[in-house]
């Protein structure tokens, strides 16, 4: 099917299409699990706070711009990090880049990368954060560190919520397989999935093939796969003091994301981070959690002025945003929201993607009759009320 970006309309949608095109194994690892899951208390929390419109009121032109850590964008939507980008398609992170820069946003890259953070930054025209994780401790973290900040990144986001692996989301009988190698015995097990889905393999071979974390080497110097890598992530975890280490490492903002509890926000503000993310990670982590849009309004009164406020987890269309910079946040990141679109149509899918969200929040701006992301308050939603019983 071509031209799958121009039928893309929503989140759904480009989920719907992305289904059509990737093995069920790969859409797996981006559904949002059961009903009673993080991941879908993060929707859930969304969708019960409500607008309250201002009737009568018209701004035709309404201003989405704002700044995030001294970077102007567009609109306050940001591309969040995400692992595994490439194998879903083979545009991969410097297409995602293209896209974020013509959509004036940007681009948080993860440590699972699928490319050197060189070929992104230079694919880049909009500013590109690299997340770090802590994958081979403070030696591969320096030396992380040191290449993002000589490829020009303009500010690094620390992930300080994955001590574990996450629970897989369904039981042996549902849960498809992953190969976490390329050998004849995998390709074996996985073969009836891709047989169903000739334009993913298609592409994967055509991309010779590619499963490395580019940015996570062995001792041998050489990059590591992408399921080696991510079995190391529990092993090194960082704790605050690693977080003061990293803050002497990197000359510039820094960000810190996984951010639950007001205690952390203002340990993040000890630390000088400029920026911290409410985030459950998209609910991938613990089952357990809060979802992000309870815990925004904690955090917020917890710091106040003194740093910037950005949250993910859950954020779906234009409304949501509103929802979330009405109530303190400063920008949002999409996770799923981008990698549905880039699944479906690469980096034509993300542009598309992001400029479905720019019409979703400029039309929600319009139809509160509020004339600017800068002038939204929480004036302008009505946060679910709690009922004794």
């Amino acid at each position: 099917m071509r031209n799958i970006e121009s039928k893309i309309m929503s989140v759904d949608d480009a989920e719907y299409f992305a289904r059509r095109r990737l093995p069920k194994a790969l859409a797996q690892g981006l559904e949002v699990g059961p009903p009673d899951s993080t991941f879908s208390r993060n929707l859930d929390a969304f969708a019960a706070i409500h607008l309250r419109p201002r009737a009568a009121v018209f701004h035709p032109r309404r201003d989405l711009r704002t700044t995030v850590v001294g970077h102007e964008i567009s609109m306050p939507v940001m591309i969040a990090p995400t692992g595994n980008v490439r194998i879903l398609h083979p545009d991969g992170e410097p297409g995602v880049a293209r896209a974020a820069g013509a959509a004036g946003t940007i681009q948080c890259v993860s440590t699972f990368t699928g490319y050197p953070i060189e070929a992104i930054t230079a694919a880049a025209t909009g500013p590109v954060f690299f997340q770090l994780y802590f994958v081979g401790g403070r030696a591969n973290a320096e030396a992380n560190i040191d290449r993002a900040q000589r490829a020009g990144c303009r500010a690094l986001v620390i992930t300080v919520d994955s001590a574990a692996r996450p629970r897989a989301k369904y039981g042996v009988r549902a849960r498809a397989y992953l190969p976490q190698s390329i050998d004849a015995r995998s390709a074996m097990r996985f073969l009836p999935q891709v047989s169903r889905r000739p334009r993913w393999l298609l592409d994967f071979a055509r991309d010779r093939m590619n499963i490395e974390a580019a940015m996570v080497t062995g001792s041998d110097g050489r990059p590591l796969s992408i399921p080696e890598a991510a079995s190391r992530l529990p092993v090194e975890v960082p704790t605050w003091d690693d977080l003061w280490w990293i803050r002497d490492q990197w000359h510039g903002p820094i960000i810190v994301k996984g951010v639950l509890t007001a205690e952390d926000a203002r340990r993040a503000v000890d630390l000088g981070a400029s920026a911290v993310v409410v985030s459950n990670h998209g609910g991938h982590m613990l089952p357990a959690t809060a979802p992000t849009m309870q815990v925004l309004p904690e955090v917020i009164e917890a710091v106040g002025d003194q740093v910037e406020v950005l949250l993910d987890s859950g954020v779906r269309r234009g409304e949501d945003v509103v929802r979330a910079v009405s109530l303190g946040a400063r920008a949002v990141l999409i996770g799923r929201g981008y990698l549905w679109a880039h699944a479906a149509a690469g980096e034509a899918g993300v542009r598309r993607i992001l400029e479905v969200f720019r019409e979703g929040i400029d039309a929600t701006l319009a139809l509160i009759g509020c004339p600017s992301i800068g002038a939204l308050d929480s004036s302008f939603v009505d946060p679910p009320r709690v009922y004794a019983p």
